[in-house]
C-alpha cells in the first residue's frame, strides 16, 4: 500500500475510528486501525469486537498509489496529530514508513487478515434523521444505564424501540430511570438493547449537521444483530446485547403525586452544584431536598469537609411540604438532560420514586428512587 493524504483528513478519520476501542483490549490487533486503500479512498477502522466504526477518506482527497490494506498500531494517532500537511505511508514487509517533509517514521504493523471482519448488515429496515435529533434523543436516557453491568449485564444498555410512528429508549439501572420517546412516519421496526458506551461513542463523531440512516440488521428469523448508524463520513455497527429488558412501563407513569412542583432549572442547577461539591465526597453522594410551599431547600455534608445548604423559591406548588433524601449525582445527571427552562418534580410519596419531568418535552421522563435514612 502506498498512499498521499493531508495530515488533518487522516486525523478525523482516526480519530472518528478510535472511539470504537476498548480502555483495555483483550488482544493486540485491537489496539489497532485497519486502514484500506482503493481506487474509492481509503476506509479506517476501529473496533473492540462488539462495536465496530469505520470511516472513510473519498478519492478525491487521498491520492492511492499502490491499493493495498494494514493494520497500524492506534499511536498512529497520536503520530499524526504531531504532523502537518501532505503524509505519504508506504508499506515494505511488516513495516510502515510514514514520510512527511523532513520527518520520517518507521512503525511496525500486523497482518490485515487478523483484523475482525466488519460486520456484514442487512439495511433494509432504517429510518432516516439528523444528528441533532439522534443526539438529543441518545442524550435523554443514556445517562441512565449501568456501564459496569455488574448486576445484569442487560442493564448496561439502553432499550431502542422504533413503533408504529414512534422512536423511543430507554435506560434504568434499578436505581434510576430515564426515557423518551418522539414520532415519527417509520414503521414498527421493532426493538434491540444496545451498549450505552457504544452509544455514547456514536455521539461523539455525530455533527447536528450530518444526514444519518438507523436502523436494525436482522437474522433471517427476524432477530435484531447489529444496530448501525450510517452517513457519508462514517458507518457505525454495534451487536445488541442478549435478553431481556426490564419491563418499565409501569414506572413510565406518571403519578399524580403527593407533592408537585416547578423551579426554575438553572437555579436548581446552580443550588445542586454547590452542595454536590461536598456531597459527592459520601459514598451514596447523598443530599436532603425539602419542600414547602415558599422553598426548596437542599443540604448535604462531605466525610470531613462539612456541610453546605442553599434554598430555592418555587415557582409553583402543590401539595403537601415534604422531604427526600436522593443521590446527588443521578439528580444532577437527570437534570442535565432537560431541555426546557423549568423542570417540574412530583413526589409520589415516602420511599416512592421521584419524577423529574421537563416542562417543554411531555414525552421524556426521569426518575430516581429515594435512599432510605432517618434524615427525613
Amino acid at each position: 500500500m502506498k498512499i498521499l493524504v493531508d495530515s488533518e483528513l487522516l486525523v478525523e478519520a482516526l480519530e472518528d475510528a478510535s472511539k470504537a476501542f476498548a480502555s483495555k483490549s483483550i488482544m493486540p490487533i485491537l489496539d489497532c486501525f485497519l486502514i484500506e486503500a482503493n481506487s474509492e479512498g481509503l476506509k479506517v477502522t476501529g473496533t473492540d469486537n462488539r462495536t465496530t466504526i469505520q470511516s472513510y477518506i473519498f478519492s478525491k482527497d487521498v491520492q492511492v498509489e499502490v491499493n493495498g490494506q494494514i493494520a497500524i498500531p492506534k499511536l498512529l494517532l497520536e503520530m499524526m496529530k504531531k504532523l502537518n500537511g501532505d503524509v505519504s505511508i508506504e508499506t515494505k514487509g511488516t513495516t510502515a514508513i510514514i514520510r512527511s517533509r523532513k520527518k520520517e517514521i518507521d512503525m511496525a504493523i500486523f497482518e490485515a487478515e487478523e483484523f475482525p471482519q466488519v460486520p456484514t448488515i442487512d439495511d433494509s429496515e432504517l429510518f432516516e434523521t439528523t444528528g441533532r435529533e439522534l443526539k438529543r434523543l441518545f442524550k435523554k436516557a443514556t445517562y441512565a444505564a449501568d456501564p459496569t453491568g455488574k448486576n445484569a449485564a442487560i442493564l448496561a444498555g439502553a432499550h431502542i424501540y422504533i413503533d408504529d410512528g414512534l422512536i423511543g429508549i430507554e435506560a434504568t439501572d434499578r436505581h434510576r430511570l430515564a426515557k423518551t420517546e418522539y414520532a415519527t412516519d417509520v414503521a414498527k421496526l421493532g426493538g434491540a438493547v444496545i451498549e450505552a458506551k457504544a452509544l455514547g461513542d456514536l455521539q461523539k463523531i455525530i455533527l447536528d449537521k450530518d444526514n444519518i440512516e438507523f436502523g436494525f440488521s436482522k437474522s433471517a428469523g427476524g432477530e435484531v444483530i447489529h444496530v448501525f448508524a450510517r452517513t457519508d463520513r462514517f458507518t457505525f455497527y454495534s451487536r445488541v446485547l442478549e435478553g431481556a429488558f426490564p419491563d418499565v412501563s409501569r414506572m413510565s407513569v406518571v403519578p399524580e403525586g403527593v407533592t408537585k412542583i416547578t423551579v426554575e432549572k438553572d437555579e436548581l442547577m446552580s443550588c445542586l452544584d454547590l452542595v454536590y461539591t461536598l456531597a459527592k465526597e459520601d459514598k451514596h453522594n447523598q443530599i436532603v431536598i425539602s419542600i414547602t410551599e415558599d422553598e426548596v431547600s437542599i443540604r448535604g455534608k462531605g466525610r470531613e469537609s462539612g456541610k453546605a445548604n442553599e434554598s430555592i423559591v418555587p415557582v409553583s406548588f402543590k401539595g403537601e411540604n415534604f422531604a427526600v433524601a436522593l443521590n446527588s449525582k443521578y439528580f444532577i445527571d437527570a437534570i442535565k438532560a432537560l431541555e426546557g427552562d423549568k423542570v417540574t418534580l412530583v413526589f409520589p410519596g415516602k420511599l416512592k420514586p421521584i419524577y423529574i419531568l421537563d416542562e417543554s418535552d411531555e414525552r421524556s421522563l426521569h426518575m430516581v428512587l429515594p435512599y432510605r435514612t432517618e434524615e427525613v
